[in-house]
């Protein structure tokens, strides 16, 4: 079972994590994976605000993306 997280950083982190690709078997494996799908179930308003924050990400401005992804649903938990 995934385990997930209602906080703001591990929601931006998911969003973070979507592109990238799992690259070991150790414990982190497979979270990039479901980062994506959890990101492909996104749907209306969350999906545009996802994306939204993808866009104020990439303008570098982290505080003000991370107070967007407070209003995400849950997202998979980092690994440790």
């Amino acid at each position: 079972m995934i385990e997930t997280s209602d906080a703001a950083s591990d929601k931006l982190q998911a969003l973070l994590s979507v592109d990238l690709e799992d690259v070991d078997a150790g414990p982190s494996a497979g979270y990039c994976r479901t980062c994506r799908i959890w990101f492909a179930a996104l749907a209306g308003a969350d999906r545009s605000l996802a994306v939204r924050i993808r866009e104020v990400l990439a303008d570098g401005n982290e505080a003000k993306a991370e107070w967007l992804a407070s209003a995400l649903p849950p997202a998979p938990k980092p690994p440790l």
